[in-house]
């Protein structure tokens, strides 16, 4: 019941800290199909991981490369990709608050699944 209750809380929080990003970017032309797309990939990975955890434990490793994709291409996409061009170009406190959701998304997302252990 515990893992289902992160879960829920994971597919209210993760989706709009996709939403902050592209608030954050929208300044600097951001486009509303970069925020689709990060809410898109943490949909992913959140029920793959899921899936992969609660009800088909036997297959959990396909389950959590899928999750794991999706999180890396998150991950590519605000630290190398669009968005980050996206910061770069309007530079100063868009910069700045980019930077800061980058790594927590980094090592946020990455360890939270541990700590509610």
């Amino acid at each position: 019941c515990a893992q289902f209750k992160s879960y829920i809380d994971w597919v209210l929080t993760v989706p709009l800290m996709c939403v902050e990003f592209y608030l954050i970017l929208k300044v600097a032309g951001a486009k509303k199909s970069l925020m689709w797309r990060l809410i898109f990939l943490s949909v992913v990975m959140l029920v793959t991981g899921y899936i992969g955890e609660a009800i088909n434990p036997e297959n959990a490793q396909v389950w959590g490369l899928i999750s794991g994709i999706a999180y890396f291409v998150i991950v590519y996409d605000i630290w190398l990709g669009s968005a980050k061009k996206l910061a770069v170009e309007a530079g100063g406190a868009v910069l700045s608050a980019h930077k800061a959701l980058c790594w927590f998304v980094l090592v946020g997302w990455a360890i939270y699944p541990s700590l509610r252990a």
